[in-house]
């Protein structure tokens, strides 16, 4: 059977159809459609038909550099999230065999696996940098992180399991070697000296966040998105139908997952504010957040651990976002100069505006969290 797609790659299409048509019982397999905008791995619709029913489906091509057992981590929490209620993640489509995944190799390349799930219905008009929700989008998006914390909190990761990078707090002592070793191999690009000159001062934030853990002890680890940003989340009727992309969740401390949450979402790219925080938003989404961890039985609004420590954690979420941009410009071949700049100049903002800025967010935090 002929298959209808967009792919300008017949041996890719071939592929797919093979691993469709093999590896599940799904039916013939008779559209595929690249799905564009993701930096990580490579996305797919595609449309599959037993006696003349059609259904839509999607396909994820995992980055060649993940390893398996964060693939299993990934489905078995996302199956965990749905059985405890949160049913607008994706379910995982299961292989013939019941595996979750497939696993194809060609001769002196490394491994790919691919993954199938159920798609999500809804629209996705923004991204990690296309941050102007409605304010409705607002509390929705922090009431879908809350059910998120909730419904994951009793999660047991499987033997083989887990997310290769490490914690947060274990991850943020790291960034000095690599930044180092990026200063040392930094040109003469935009990007090489706007970082070059704001090197000291970011190592000095790195030390601010290492100093900070001490007060860490004992606050709730659950598992995280660690990529909950307004491109992640599917929307209709300013309500939130659908979060996807899981391929970084770990657990971690739930306040780096809120902290995480409010450096996307309430960060402004725009205009002579950019790099700041929209202080009215950064509220609406924090007090949203509580208030429906307040209506949810298993799990309490920010504790006053979490609340005192939430400062130092949104340094440790930008920083987390900053090393992001810098690995990608410096391990990416051929780069785009001007378009990292604009994530790199971003994320340099926000880090000297929150320390510059911390008597006004504190103020806020103590305000929301009475």
């Amino acid at each position: 059977m002929k298959v209808d797609s967009d792919l300008n790659d017949a041996q890719l299409t071939t592929q797919i159809q093979t691993i469709i048509e093999k590896q599940y019982d799904l039916g013939e397999l008779t559209r595929i459609k690249e799905i564009l905008g993701g930096y990580c791995n490579r996305s797919y619709a595609v449309w599959v038909g037993i006696q003349g029913q059609s259904k839509k489906i999607f396909m994820r091509e995992y980055n060649p550099n993940i390893v398996e057992s964060e693939i299993r981590f990934e489905h078995a929490l996302l199956n965990h999230l749905r059985q405890n209620g949160l049913d607008i993640v994706s379910g995982v489509i299961p292989c013939r065999d019941g595996s979750t995944f497939v696993k194809t190799s060609i001769q002196g390349q490394k491994a790919t696996y691919w993954g199938l799930f159920e798609f999500l219905e809804g629209e996705d008009p923004y991204t990690w940098i296309k941050t102007d929700l409605t304010d409705a989008e607002f509390v929705s998006a922090a009431e879908i992180l809350a059910r998120l914390h909730h419904a994951g909190r009793d999660f047991i990761k499987p033997e083989g399991a887990d997310r290769a990078q490490p914690r947060i707090m274990e991850f943020i002592p790291t960034f000095k070697n690599t930044f180092s070793s990026y200063a040392r191999k930094a040109g003469h690009r935009r990007c090489d000296r706007l970082f070059k000159a704001n090197k000291d001062r970011i190592f000095s934030v790195i030390d601010g966040c290492m100093t900070a853990e001490k007060n860490y002890a004992g606050m709730l680890q659950v598992p995280v998105h660690c990529d909950y940003h307004p491109g992640n989340l599917k929307y209709k009727n300013e309500t939130g139908v659908g979060l996807f992309d899981f391929d970084w969740a770990k657990i971690d401390y739930r306040v780096f997952d809120v902290a995480l949450a409010l450096v996307y979402f309430t960060s402004e790219w725009n205009g002579s504010a950019a790099g700041s925080l929209r202080m009215d938003k950064f509220a609406l989404f924090l007090k949203s957040y509580n208030a429906q961890c307040a209506l949810l039985d298993g799990i309490e609004p920010l504790t006053q651990k979490e609340q005192e420590n939430l400062i130092p954690m949104l340094a440790a979420g930008n920083l987390y976002v900053l090393n992001w941009d810098l690995m990608d410009f410096y391990e990416t071949e051929n780069a785009d100069d001007d378009e990292y700049y604009t994530y790199i100049e971003h994320n340099i903002f926000l880090m000297k505006w929150t320390e510059d800025h911390a008597a006004d967010i504190r103020r806020i935090i103590q305000k929301i969290c009475l």
